[in-house]
């Protein structure tokens, strides 16, 4: 059987040590790696434990460790992980980060993996066990086994993914249950909010992705919760891990005593995350641009912003980041990594969208939606991912790939303007707009939102 184990000993009340030994059995693979880039420099003594109990040290190779050559199907290892000196260099949960008495890490930063990781089908399968303290709480999204002990099911193709892992001092809430979509929520810090305004908070975030992708939205959710010591803002940053099985981690202020997605869009945007198409590589200008389109169209639809808010809010925004002279969405999204120009592509990426969507209304005379499009392109991503080729055709099916390419690789100003005036949104300055029903396509705009 192809498969591979681990048992992570957490050392302290808050661990600053995680001691770890891998077990792979019929793994072909000559070297061990982490997935995430500068995770290695906190991997400690790495040995591959020999037939008869001896150790020997594993030669380092940039991110990865070359295993000792031997025809035994089964392959030891141990090694230790420096789990506070991490988090003091990144304080990321995509590689470890440190709040109050708890650590939140990426399994991808911390559990070093085959390479190549196998990729046959049925995935092969990992389980993890924990072993920690008294009074210490492990928390992440994979399938839990029955004890004794803390240990958890998981496969490689969820591993590719990446999850988060919380360990130490914090609190479950109860959990949410929608239709199609049970949400499990840990609470990290000390909020001022009530824990029912918590979940009504994050209810109404599920429910608005939910009520979008019906079925096609992933379950379960597992949602952790940091309350920012001294910030009274809501929504402060969010980030999401979405494999079969999605982790989020957001951020809100600790002296917040109510939340409302009318003043807090984070939550709103990394949940639509979870359900958007699963992609061969990364494909900024769609997934985080179309997300910032959503996260104020759902919004408006759900009852948090008015219409002449959110049209408001999106004009703000994209007649800025909408197509600048210069540099296309496709470049900058392609040199996103380098520039870290994000308002640029998720503005820009957002401006697509909405030309999208009103392209494919009118043409379709109202029978068809951006939405659709999405909804489309997320079911047939759960049989394979798509690469974007295949996004781009998925969008154009109503108003042609071609245009969507040529809006992706434009350098000179798009038909925002235009496009707003057309559906009755009359920009009256830099942050505001007048909704004028006499437009010629004015219907457009209300099926809209």
């Amino acid at each position: 059987m192809l498969g591979w184990q681990y048992t992570v000993t957490l050392s302290g009340s808050v661990p600053s040590l995680a001691a770890v030994s891998l077990t792979m059995t019929g793994v072909a693979t000559r070297r061990v790696c982490v997935d995430m880039g500068g995770a290695e420099r906190f991997v400690r003594n790495v040995e591959q434990i020999l037939d008869g109990g001896k150790t020997q040290a594993l030669q380092q190779d940039g991110e990865c460790w070359r295993l000792v050559d031997g025809r035994s199907k089964v392959r030891r290892l141990s090694y230790q992980y420096d789990l506070w000196a991490a988090a003091e260099r990144f304080s990321s949960a995509d590689l470890v980060e440190r709040s109050g008495e708890s650590l939140t890490f990426s399994d991808e930063a911390v559990l070093l993996r085959p390479d190549p990781l196998p990729s046959q089908s049925p995935s092969a399968p990992i389980e993890v066990e924990f072993i920690v303290q008294s009074g210490v709480r492990v928390s992440a999204p994979w399938e839990k086994l029955p004890g004794p002990g803390i240990r958890y099911r998981l496969d490689a193709a969820q591993y590719d993914g990446g999850s988060y892992i919380t360990v130490g001092r914090f609190r479950t809430l109860d959990p949410i249950r929608l239709a199609n979509t049970l949400v499990e929520i840990e609470l990290v810090g000390s909020p001022r909010a009530s824990d029912g305004t918590l979940r009504t908070w994050i209810e109404q975030s599920v429910r608005l992705s939910a009520g979008f992708y019906r079925e096609l939205m992933p379950s379960p959710l597992h949602i952790v919760l940091v309350a920012v010591p001294g910030r009274r803002d809501l929504g402060i940053f969010g980030t999401v891990l979405r494999p079969l099985r999605p982790s989020l981690v957001i951020y809100f202020g600790g002296e917040a005593e109510q939340l409302s997605l009318h003043d807090d869009w984070v939550s709103t945007h990394e949940v639509f995350h979870v359900g958007n198409p699963m992609l061969r590589r990364k494909m900024p200008w769609f997934v985080e641009g179309f997300t910032t389109y959503y996260a104020d169209v759902l919004r408006v639809r759900g009852g948090a912003l008015s219409s002449e808010e959110a049209w408001s809010e999106l004009w703000e925004s994209m007649q800025r980041n909408c197509q600048p002279k210069g540099t296309s969405l496709a470049t900058e999204s392609e040199q996103l990594r380098q520039t870290f120009h994000y308002p640029r592509v998720y503005w820009g990426g957002a401006c697509l969208a909405l030309l999208l969507d009103v392209e494919i209304r009118i043409r379709s005379h109202g029978k068809r939606s951006l939405d659709d499009a999405m909804r489309e392109l997320r079911a047939r991503s759960l049989t394979g991912r798509l690469d974007e080729e295949a996004v781009i055709a998925g969008l154009g099916r109503d108003i042609t790939p071609a245009l969507v390419r040529r809006y992706l690789n434009e350098q000179k100003a798009l038909p925002l303007t235009e496009t707003l005036r057309s559906i009755g949104v009359e920009p009256l300055g830099p942050s505001r707009v007048r909704l004028r029903d006499e437009a010629p396509q004015a219907s457009i705009r209300r099926a809209m939102f």
